[in-house]
Parts: structure tokens; C-alpha cells; sequence
């Protein structure tokens, strides 16, 4: 079974949380205890077909667009949440453009974008802010990839 919307996502997360190793690596996870903090955290996000799908039959390939969020997350002095978020990110952005891996799971290997980004911040018992960076990635949905197949 090869699934490439799982292999993208599991690169996109080893990317992620290489970019500083103090960050505590998370998948899908909302809520994090002040403990897990500093984290990056990959949100799988939506995936939508972007091609003539009706007008073809069931099992052809087609051409997905896959929107996961990496989401930087820290609790810290007030002045130091942003140039800390802000650093990530632009480090996130290089990284995940720079990837050969990453590109070699897209379409003609140039199937991935910078989507943006959105900023929060909150005081609790600490200053904690947030960053979440969205890419799309463009790959190829092969039907019959999805399935085990016996030999």
C-alpha cells in the first residue's frame, strides 16, 4: 500500500520537528499541557480533488491538493513569543520548500506552496502564543495504491 497523502504528512512532521530540537513533536493534538510546551504540532488538514472528477472512471489517478498546518506553540516572556514564533516559521518555510523528499511526493516535484500563516497570543498563568503555518501540497491519488494487493 503506498498512501501518499501519509507519507507527505509523516515527512512534513519529521521536517517540522527538526527545525529545533527543544520542540515536543505532536500530530493532531488540540490541547497541550503547559509541559508540552515549547511543541510543533502537524494538523492534517483537508485534502480536495482538483480535477474533472465525474467525467472519468472511478479508479483514475487524480490530482489532490492537500492543506496540512504545522501550528509552533510556546509559553514565554511576552517580547520574546513573536521573534521566537517568527523564527520557526520563516525556518519551517525553507525547510519545507528546500525538502527533495517533500518535493519528490508532488507533481513534477514542484507541487508544494506557502499558504500563510495566522499568529494568536493569550495571557493565562503565562504569555502563550501560537503560529500556524499552512502549505498545500499537490500530489497524485492513485485508487489501486490504496489497497494491500497479493502476490
Amino acid at each position: 500500500m503506498t498512501d501518499i497523502r501519509e507519507q507527505i504528512l509523516s515527512r512534513l512532521q519529521a521536517v517540522a520537528a527538526a527545525i529545533d530540537p527543544a520542540l515536543d513533536s505532536r500530530r493532531n493534538e488540540a490541547d497541550l499541557a503547559d509541559t508540552a510546551l515549547p511543541a510543533v504540532v502537524l494538523l492534517d488538514g483537508e485534502e480536495s480533488a482538483v480535477d474533472d472528477a465525474g467525467t472519468r472512471p472511478l479508479m483514475t489517478v487524480r490530482i489532490v491538493e492537500m492543506t496540512p498546518e504545522v501550528q509552533f506553540r510556546i509559553a514565554a516572556k511576552a517580547k520574546d513569543i513573536g521573534p521566537n514564533l517568527n523564527e520557526w516559521r520563516a525556518k519551517l518555510i525553507h525547510a519545507v520548500l528546500t525538502d527533495t523528499t517533500l518535493a519528490g511526493l508532488t507533481v513534477n516535484r514542484i507541487g508544494i506552496r506557502y499558504r500563510g500563516s495566522a499568529t494568536i497570543t493569550e495571557r493565562g498563568r503565562s504569555m502563550e502564543g501560537g503560529i500556524g503555518v499552512a502549505f498545500t501540497f499537490t500530489y497524485r491519488l492513485n485508487p489501486s495504491d490504496l489497497v494491500e494487493t497479493t502476490a
